[in-house]
């Protein structure tokens, strides 16, 4: 190839200059727009290249773009350092039709209290061919094809916008920026005068269920906000599947509700993302936006939460979505009202959430925190490991509250930790139960070892945890692992549900012979025993259990004996009248107290295994747990644990437990001796 002359340098020169003056005009135009100030002025326009030489991007961690042109490295935008004048950046989008090519502004300022911007929460997506190119400051970035959706919805046609995008806003690749931004994250959403909720491009499934959402809030308010599903018989024949759904009286209540869509606008990826918790709970004023249409968040999450066992039927997908939904509500209102969830108890909550980045289970909701949040602890870093950051809450958490909680969140057995962590260090990327006793703590009233302060300490590599307390009992009889499902919920009857029926109501009746006698007779104080250890004495929203419980128990134990034979009845009745429905129709003394019932074994023995002590006693214990590991009450701990020996005078933690009789400080007047025990 030839050498070019002067001519041709001239003339690029010259292009690269007009295109470089037509920008600087855009982005002062846009600036006297929203009144920017003066401040940070030399960061109006990136300088400086990404790379200093053309290269795959795909070796900086970037998914490479299909079917766009390769960009040389001129061409990419830069992020210029933020100074301490700035605070953040807005992304100023500017504006054009649904199909134009995206064109935005960054822009660095130094309060955020001075502009009217808005911010979006998001499911980033994945990558590996799922970018695209948009114009920003004249230069060239990549951002993912759900970013690049919600910036064409949100984008007006004859003005720009003010926003502010994690992903655009941050430089992603530096450390030591996004530790600092991530500090200020709950600040940018509580200073935004909304929170765009964008969960992607609309279905007409999606359709279906915001106008079933917006049908069941009319409902709430023509109710007086009394719309709730309870527990229900019968049958009724949804006319759009043809399917067969359980609680027949339910259906003049939801009237033109659609379950099924309902319940797969779950199953989208913004409900599990971890960072939305913090996004939303922090809004003053937020909007869920799905394609073209839209709903006040306030309204939706109510209908979501008023709706409760509708989604049962569809899985762990869409009731992880709903815990997610459960924990903003409880945060939102947490930080409005006098009380306030410690960062514990939010991390609890939130554990079946997602992020691509551990060390995110906590950063992203320790904002909402006001324990941490004035004592500054646990300050953003994302050079530390994943491990040292889960180990120093453990730490931080027992040394400021002098209680054992973190004992409580075991990760799940069937999941390798694959991780150096101790047993007494909760490994937030996976716990086994989101709902242990001790996040109830302000209800269940448990005090097993008599209101104690703890009487722990560490070793100083921190891997040992030293705790005194007293060994209680031990492990000799296991039953079988539980499988529950409720028989009062709104669920899709076929043979499948009716088999897990029939499981629920075996393991029940396996409990039952276990706490019998050899002579398989349950004395009136084994009935007691047995009641009170399946709801582990507390309701299902963990206040003690009343007495009539009692009564509440037996009669939903004859009920269950015969849920198969009811249902496949249900089953053939249903076929047999296509047009049919069938509601309260038959005398069923107590069927409105089975839901109590259900929903404390659903909420606490469901989630353990039920066994027989040494000492002939009942216990709800951890899944993970072993005949012959020990119960222990340890100091400072609300509730007993089970632990195992290592066979070297140390233990390693199974988890808490429920054991009947000593969970209000009665074993401290055992005679037995106070021990130290060597957690590993």
């Amino acid at each position: 190839m030839a050498n070019p002359n002067f001519s041709d340098f001239h003339n690029v020169a010259f292009q690269h200059l007009l295109v470089k003056e037509v920008a600087d005009h855009r982005l002062k135009v846009l600036l006297k727009h929203f009144s920017f100030s003066n401040e940070c002025l030399e960061e109006h326009l990136p300088s400086g290249e990404l790379f200093t030489k053309t290269e795959n991007r795909e070796q900086h961690g970037s998914p490479v773009i299909e079917n766009e042109e390769p960009l040389v490295s001129k061409d990419l935008f830069a992020y210029p350092t933020l100074t301490q004048a700035c605070t953040t950046r807005l992304l100023i989008l500017e504006p054009g039709s649904l199909q134009e090519d995206l064109k935005c502004q960054l822009k660095s300022v130094p309060r955020l209290g001075e502009h009217q911007y808005e911010a979006l929460s998001y499911f980033w997506g994945g990558g590996g061919g799922s970018g695209t190119i948009i114009e920003l400051s004249g230069k060239k970035i990549q951002i993912t094809a759900n970013c690049e959706a919600a910036l064409r919805r949100l984008r007006h046609e004859d003005e720009p916008r003010l926003l502010w995008v994690d992903a655009i806003c941050i430089d992603q690749s530096n450390d030591d920026e996004r530790s600092r931004q991530v500090e200020i994250m709950q600040k940018i959403y509580t200073g935004a005068k909304r929170v765009i909720i964008w969960l992607g491009e609309t279905s007409a499934q999606d359709s279906l269920a915001l106008s079933s959402l917006k049908h069941l809030k009319n409902q709430v308010d023509t109710t007086q906000g009394h719309l709730r599903l309870s527990a229900r018989l019968g049958w009724y024949r949804d006319k759009t599947s043809g399917k067969v759904f359980s609680g027949g009286a339910n259906k003049s209540i939801v009237g033109k509700a659609d379950y099924g869509h309902l319940v797969n606008l779950l199953r989208r990826e913004w409900f599990r993302r971890t960072w939305v918790i913090q996004e939303v709970a922090s809004a003053r004023d937020a909007v869920v936006i799905c394609g073209n249409e839209s709903m006040k968040w306030e309204p939706f999450a109510d209908v979501y939460m008023r709706l409760g066992d509708v989604t049962q039927f569809q899985g762990e997908v869409a009731h992880h979505s709903l815990e997610n939904i459960s924990a903003i509500e409880n945060a939102r209102r947490s930080r409005s009202g006098p009380l306030f969830m410690p960062l514990f108890h939010i991390l609890v909550a939130t554990s079946f959430s997602q992020c691509s980045d551990p060390r995110d289970k906590i950063y992203a909701v320790k904002g909402l925190a006001k324990d941490w949040e004035e004592k500054k602890g646990l300050e953003t870093n994302y050079k530390i490991s994943v491990e040292t950051l889960f180990r120093a809450f453990a730490i931080s958490d027992s040394n400021l509250n002098l209680n054992l909680r973190t004992l409580s969140c075991i990760s799940e057995p069937t999941k390798s930790r694959n991780t150096p962590l101790p047993s007494w260090v909760p490994d937030w990327r996976n716990i086994e139960n989101a709902h242990p006793f001790v996040r109830y703590s302000d209800r269940t009233k448990f005090r097993a070892s008599g209101g104690m302060k703890a009487e722990a300490w560490h070793s100083h590599d921190q891997s040992i945890l030293h705790v005194r307390g007293k060994w209680i009992d031990w492990v000799t009889v296991l039953g079988s692992e539980p499988t529950f499902t409720k028989s009062g919920a709104v669920f899709e009857i076929n043979t499948d549900k009716i088999t897990e029926l029939s499981r629920s109501a075996t393991w029940l009746q396996e409990c039952e012979e276990l706490a019998s006698n050899r002579d398989r007779i349950l004395t009136s104080g084994r009935q007691e025993q047995l009641w009170r250890t399946l709801t582990c004495g507390l309701t299902g929203d963990g206040f003690p259990a009343p007495q009539h419980y009692a009564e509440y128990f037996q009669k939903y134990m004859k009920f269950m004996a015969g849920s198969q034979e009811r249902f496949t009845n249900y089953l053939a009745e249903a076929e047999n009248s296509p047009n049919g429905i069938r509601g309260l129709t038959e005398a069923m003394n107590g069927f409105e107290t089975h839901k109590y019932i259900e929903a404390s074994i659903d909420r606490w023995s469901s989630k353990h295994r039920f066994c027989i002590t040494n000492s002939g006693a009942l216990a709800c214990v951890p899944k993970a747990t072993h005949n012959g590991d020990i119960i222990c009450v340890l100091f400072g701990g609300e509730v007993p644990y089970v632990l195992r020996t290592t066979g070297t005078g140390r233990y390693f933690v199974v988890g808490e437990c429920y054991l009947h009789g000593i969970m209000n400080g009665e074993s401290l007047s055992y005679d037995t001796e106070i021990r130290e025990f060597q957690l590993v």
